[in-house]
């Protein structure tokens, strides 16, 4: 019985150290900091959720709203009159 449980304990480190080295945590600048407007904004291009502080926002020529984009490609695709094409 001891070495059962033994076994378990030795086993169960192991795969701690394993999960804690093949999945460690983000680097703290890809968490929201202090300031940052977590709301849900819809991309002008592609039509998905992000947080408004992972996306790129940029002001309309007409100065009433901006727009938001999930990242510099879908910016420049939106603005070069691309339509959105989904991978799946």
């Amino acid at each position: 019985m001891f070495a059962l449980i033994t076994t378990l304990i030795i086993i169960w480190i192991v795969m701690w150290l394993f999960y804690k080295f093949m999945y460690p945590k983000p680097p703290t600048h890809y968490y929201p900091q202090e300031g940052d407007v977590l709301t849900p904004r819809q991309c002008d291009f592609c039509g998905h959720d992000l947080e408004e502080y992972r996306g790129v926002l940029e002001s309309k020529p007409q100065g009433d709203g901006e727009w938001f984009f999930c990242n510099y490609e879908h910016q420049a695709d939106f603005h070069a009159g691309k339509t959105y094409q989904s991978p799946h």
